[in-house]
């Protein structure tokens, strides 16, 4: 057993080496800046809530510990689920599986990590159950996330979860309330049936993209503005691959548990329905797609794979060589805040909202008519995105090109999303005052 926990360990640590030398990305800088400003009480507190990533103190420091969050996970993944041939290549697999990036290299990514540490550690030991649900349970993310314990052997950790949910779901409903009316439209809010259309289709694209992880950007295109545009929109309700894919996964699921014996393949299987559900565009409170979604519910998924390829070596080998492969390739995203765009642009051209924030990069520096370029090429993809159109406008009239900055103003009050109108004709009619705010 301790061979393998070092096997484990050392394959995680020489293959994320590197990152150490990476700078913040994304959402890390402006956590960065503020935790600058920030008065702790004492140095426990300050490194406790870099631990949970509420706080970012330095690079180096952020990204070895979740360098080693990471692999302290893989090796709970092995304890958690027998310390068994199938349990140690499960957590190889999720070594390097490159769906995990936003939760194995991004520093932001930490509160998926640690809801699902929290729940391997209940697995492994249940007496500190309690403990470690009752911080899994903290994280908005991690709520619910506990019930993927019901398939196996330890289930009854969940006798804990009722006066736990009693105690954080003020917190969790209110952080869920912020959310929805924040970041989601009408159309997020309202079900029909077409609704059952959209889940399955976000548990077919991350099933497949979990077990062949061909296309890796911190934006994709799949499911891109499905709420907010009636182009996308009608998109994203027609019937594609990953439809078929999630449809037939379900169905295969429930026949196959109907059929065969309860083993940990059907553990790892549940696992993985359980916790992707949140993140199924039913009911959307977040981005539509995202890689972090899937990295509490790709645990599950790299236990049943490994529990049906652990008798054939050469293939297990393929599958961890090529996963290593494309994970080694992806790394190089998070290296500075430069790179993780232009990587989703390479590797998902079609996503307009990796040109859109190219262009806000361009227009950071000053870049202007560069800028122009990026949301042209962005409204070639996504021809009715009100942010887009009126970006567009703001860069025309800097330009002095106000005739055709009016143009565009028009094409975006003709594409205002409902329920936004208020604040839409604001920024419009500050822009006709000569008041610049740009819309990201």
């Amino acid at each position: 057993m301790l061979e393998r926990i070092c096997i484990i360990l050392v394959a995680n640590f020489i293959f994320y080496f590197k990152t150490l030398r990476y700078n913040y990305v994304s959402d890390d800088i402006p956590v960065f800046k503020a935790t600058q400003k920030r008065v702790f009480k004492n140095e426990f507190q300050k490194r406790w809530q870099q631990l949970l990533g509420s706080a970012k103190i330095d690079q180096q420091q952020d990204h070895a510990q979740t360098m080693v969050i990471h692999a302290i996970i893989c090796v709970f993944i092995y304890l958690a689920f027998g310390r068994s041939d199938i349990s140690f290549l499960a957590g190889l697999l999720y070594t390097f599986n490159p769906m995990n990036n936003q939760g194995s290299i991004w520093i932001s990514g930490r509160g998926y990590t640690i809801p699902a540490l929290c729940i391997l550690i209940s697995l492994t030991f249940p007496p500190v159950a309690p403990l470690f649900l009752f911080l899994c349970s903290s994280f908005t993310v991690g709520f619910i996330m506990p019930l993927v314990a019901l398939g196996g052997s330890g289930w009854l950790i969940l006798a804990w979860m009722p006066l736990i949910w009693l105690f954080h779901g003020r917190k969790f409903f209110k952080a869920v309330k912020f959310k929805g009316k924040s970041e989601t439209v009408v159309e997020d809010r309202v079900f029909h049936w077409r609704k059952l259309i959209l889940a399955a289709k976000t548990v077919g694209f991350y099933f497949f993209a979990c077990l062949v992880p061909y296309r890796i950007a911190f934006f994709h295109n799949f499911l891109q503005s499905c709420a907010g545009n009636e182009i996308m929109r009608k998109k994203a309700y027609s019937f594609c691959r990953y439809f078929w894919i999630g449809f037939l996964a379900m169905a295969g699921f429930i026949a196959y548990s109907v059929l065969v014996p309860w083993s940990i393949t059907h553990w790892g299987l549940l696992w993985f329905f359980i916790a992707i559900a949140p993140f199924s565009n039913i009911k959307r409170n977040n981005q539509e797609i995202a890689d972090r979604f899937c990295y509490i519910a790709n645990i599950g998924l790299m236990v049943a794979l490994a529990s049906i390829i652990t008798q054939y070596p050469l293939i297990a080998i393929g599958w961890l060589c090529t996963y290593s492969a494309v994970m080694w390739t992806v790394m190089g995203m998070y290296r500075d805040d430069y790179w993780i765009i232009e990587f989703s642009v390479v590797n998902d051209p079609h996503t307009w909202f990796a040109w859109q924030t190219r262009g806000m990069k361009r227009w950071d520096n000053q870049s202007y008519r560069e800028a122009l370029i990026m949301w042209v090429m962005a409204k070639m993809i996504s021809p009715k995105e009100f942010k887009l159109l009126f970006n567009i406008a703001v860069v025309l009239r800097l330009l002095k090109n106000v005739k055709e900055s009016d143009e565009y103003l028009k094409l975006a009050e003709d594409v205002i999303i409902p329920g936004q109108e208020k604040d839409a004709h604001e920024v419009i009619d500050n822009l006709r005052k000569g008041r610049v705010t740009l819309l990201m």
